[in-house]
């Protein structure tokens, strides 16, 4: 009976071992852990018939069959003739048909609890399995969707230089030749006064031309930039991202938002834009919460997500975008970060009374 014990206890530590430190590697040493336990457990119910002792012959078992290798199926064959072997020497030689019945019984319960447990297993090896495709998904999906605002912001980067080169092409060209218009004027003004009317006449109308180019390229920048209803452009960002099913964002606003300036309204979209590409992509974040409060002289922008904490926050291109442009309306931000809400920014942008 000690030397039961002592066996007992041997095992105890063989499956402790086994199972908190070689379970992540399934090498030689696991597996000749796992086959000490299954010699081990058969041994001692040869000596002893217990439930105790049965529930320990099937978790080795359960976890055989946990296990995805080819090499397990050489342990499962020894673990089926083991128990096979210690039913005919504990039962004797099935020549009744008492013997005959226990035998079937057992086997019969043998290799239920087999399939039963490598169904719970099969089912498990499948969820997982989905759930790497759903991650690889979310993933892909992620990916998508910042190429697609890379892409926006090449687009939008190409129409900003080509609008440079049409300034400069255009309202160069005609300073330019406005500068030379004057400079001539003026050369010629003591001894050609009447031509000098020529050519004020002629640099009026380059002046003129000059102006309504600019007034049309600074026509096009406000269609682009100018923000006319800004709940529904963030509800429009914030659709973007329903084919993720893992990222869930909270919208809460105020009325007659669209009353504040173009120039804070641009800002916080902006903000808010930056805020929702950066949780995802670099925090991680499942939530995203959005909330805009009206106190008596501020409009305040409080974001919030549930993703990584940041314990030292280091100021990228982007938060460094987000406080130029809050500090140009004379905003203040602040950061804040912890384990239950992850990362934060409360923004806090003073408005006049007859802007809400």
């Amino acid at each position: 009976m000690v030397l039961l014990l002592s066996l007992g206890i041997i095992l105890t530590i063989n499956d402790y071992i086994r199972t908190t430190k070689l379970v992540n590697n399934l090498n030689f040493t696991y597996y000749l852990s796992l086959f000490l336990t299954i010699c081990g457990v058969m041994l001692i119910a040869y000596f002893i018939n217990g439930i105790g002792i049965s529930i320990y012959v099937f978790f080795s078992l359960v976890e055989l069959l946990g296990i995805k290798a080819k090499k397990i199926k050489i342990l499962i064959l020894v673990h089926m003739l083991l128990f096979l072997t210690i039913l005919i020497l504990q039962l004797g030689v099935p020549n009744t048909v008492d013997k005959l019945s226990k035998l079937g019984i057992s086997l019969l319960n043998y290799f239920a609890v087999a399939s039963i447990a490598y169904s719970i297993k099969a089912v498990r090896r499948e969820k997982e399995e989905v759930n790497k495709l759903n991650e690889e998904l979310k993933h892909t999906n992620i990916r998508l969707h910042q190429y697609i605002l890379e892409v926006e912001e090449l687009t939008a980067s190409k129409e900003r230089n080509m609008m440079a080169q049409e300034l400069h092409d255009s309202v160069g060209h005609s300073l330019m030749a406005l500068t030379m218009h004057l400079e001539f004027a003026r050369k010629i003004c003591d001894a050609q006064p009447d031509k000098v009317k020529e050519v004020l006449i002629k640099s009026e109308e380059i002046a003129k031309s000059s102006i309504s180019n600019l007034r049309k390229a600074v026509s096009l920048l406000k269609k682009e930039r100018e923000i006319t209803h800004f709940n529904d452009s963030i509800k429009e960002i914030i659709n973007n991202f329903h084919m993720l099913n893992n990222i869930k964002i909270n919208f809460k606003t105020i009325e007659n938002i669209d009353k504040l300036s173009s120039a804070t309204k641009n800002s916080m979209y902006l903000t808010v834009k930056e805020f929702i590409t950066n949780s995802i992509k670099h925090g991680k974040a499942t939530e995203i919460n959005i909330n805009i409060i009206k106190e008596t002289k501020n409009i305040k922008l409080v974001l919030s997500n549930n993703g990584m904490r940041c314990k030292e926050i280091r100021k990228s291109n982007g938060l460094i975008g987000i406080e130029n442009r809050i500090a140009s309306l004379n905003g203040l931000v602040e950061y804040f970060s912890d384990e239950i809400t992850g990362f934060g920014i409360n923004i806090s942008i003073p408005i006049f009374m007859e802007e809400i």
